[in-house]
């Protein structure tokens, strides 16, 4: 059997953004979780957040840069070299 020790998980700036603790440890903050429960957005939430998204020039910017990423990848990898 192996026992873990509380885990921290950093977000590739090294910002804490989670932490994997032991059980009994988790028991006693699981009620302060669950006050704090995130709500899921609503499907109309959802839908006006993508109709935004193409306004938004940084999210623009990043979704080109993505796609070329992939299509190059793809050209590389995946597409039958003559």
């Amino acid at each position: 059997m192996t026992i873990l020790q509380r885990q921290f998980i950093n977000d590739t700036k090294g910002i804490p953004i989670g932490v994997i603790l032991p059980l009994d440890e988790y028991r006693w903050i699981e009620p302060i979780l669950k006050q704090h429960k995130r709500v899921p957005d609503s499907y109309a939430d959802k839908l006006k957040k993508m109709e935004q998204a193409a306004d938004d020039s940084r999210f623009m910017n990043d979704l080109h840069e993505v796609m070329s990423d992939f299509a190059e990848v793809d050209a590389e990898w995946w597409e039958a070299k003559r």
